[in-house]
């Protein structure tokens, strides 16, 4: 039996969904379709397996896609995949029916290893290596030419096994380029649109303006803060979202009263790294080494051990979840992936590619 995908004009999920369990061909490579990892009306992603090496898979509908971005993810990945903390990209292209990129599986993103913690919260000592690690990814993607526009937590993952100690970042779909193939940057746009997750946007997108480097920055520091504090003023358990109150809050908080509620029980150092953000104009390359240095001050002035292991591998539920085997003195273990034991079906499905390589779609 040979799967044709050119009579099938239904959603990547229709397509892909009956194929778990089974053998396809993708160009040169054939893949095991082991489970699906997460549906969405725009794209899904599936667990792949070639050669007993387990991958994560991106397709997007070829056509009438409601918003094709996987093109944004693969010159993203193509450009960065050799940087750390960037998936690696093993391979791309397209059939009559979809779209895909295959690459580096990593684990689970923080938000949802957030969501198993003892109470919901990482200890100091990670936040603190977490906000290291994620604002030189942002360093990294600003230097290649790219702006994020979608800081947050849901959108950087943990490495599996021995790469549990390496924070990833993930989701592409809503990154811009800022620099011209010259190296200048491109003219700031008059407007623009309000992109990104509203707790975390930073104040110039909430403004209907076009965002630079440093406001990825900004959005970060919301992320940590969330992170260390379990929540920030306009965004918690017992508050709802809503845009134009979000907007006047982070209006508020470049004043001394704002801040005091921004920044209230954290160590007085975060607030001189909101004025370091602040001071920033949107022309200027953001000063990454300045903040991390002040990030190190701060951690060292509160007694923060950041030689310590993530919480994710140590705490048992949370070890599972990045494939860390049990606690040893020796050494973290990783066990093998029950992939190792799958029967594969003899049933090869062959889906045509197209000659056009993704990143011309």
């Amino acid at each position: 039996m040979v799967f044709s995908p050119h009579r099938i004009q239904h959603t990547t999920n229709d397509v892909l969904l009956p194929l778990i369990g089974r053998r396809i061909r993708l160009g040169d490579h054939e893949y095991t379709m082991s489970s699906a990892i997460a549906t969405g009306p725009f794209s899904s992603v599936f667990l792949v397996e070639e050669n007993g090496i387990p991958y994560a898979m991106k397709v997007e509908a070829q056509n009438k896609c409601l918003r094709p971005v996987l093109k944004l993810d693969h010159a993203v990945l193509q450009a960065l995949g050799h940087q750390t903390g960037f998936p690696s990209l093993t391979a791309s292209g397209r059939t009559d029916t979809f779209k895909y990129i295959v690459m580096q599986l990593v684990g689970p993103d923080l938000s949802m290893l957030l969501e198993f913690a003892p109470e919901r919260r990482f200890t100091p000592s990670t936040v603190y290596k977490i906000a290291l690690q994620t604002l030189d990814r942002l360093r990294v993607l600003h230097e290649a030419g790219w702006l994020n526009r979608d800081v947050k937590a849901q959108n950087f993952a943990v490495g599996l096994g021995e790469e549990s100690n390496i924070v990833y970042m993930l989701d592409f779909g809503l990154t811009r380029r800022y620099l011209e193939n010259n190296g200048s940057p491109h003219l700031l746009r008059p407007h623009g649109p309000s992109v990104g997750t509203f707790p975390y946007a930073p104040l110039t997108s909430l403004g209907f303006c076009d965002q630079s480097p440093i406001d990825d920055v900004e959005g970060w520091l919301y992320m940590v803060i969330h992170l260390l504090k379990g929540g920030l003023p306009w965004h918690n358990a017992t508050r709802s979202l809503n845009l134009p109150k979000v907007r006047e809050w982070k209006m508020y908080c470049r004043r001394a009263g704002g801040k005091h509620h921004l920044f209230d029980g954290l160590a007085k150092g975060w607030s001189d790294v909101f004025e370091v953000i602040l001071n920033t104009s949107h022309h200027q390359k953001p000063d990454y080494h300045k903040i991390s240095q002040m990030v190190l001050s701060i951690a060292h002035s509160e007694n923060i051990d950041l030689s310590a292991p993530f919480d994710w591998q140590v705490n048992p539920v949370l070890r599972s979840l990045v494939r860390l085997g049990p606690l040893s003195c020796n050494e973290l273990t990783v066990p093998r992936s029950s992939l190792a034991n799958t029967t594969m079906p003899e049933t090869i499905l062959h889906l045509h590619t197209i000659g056009s390589p993704i990143g011309t779609c």
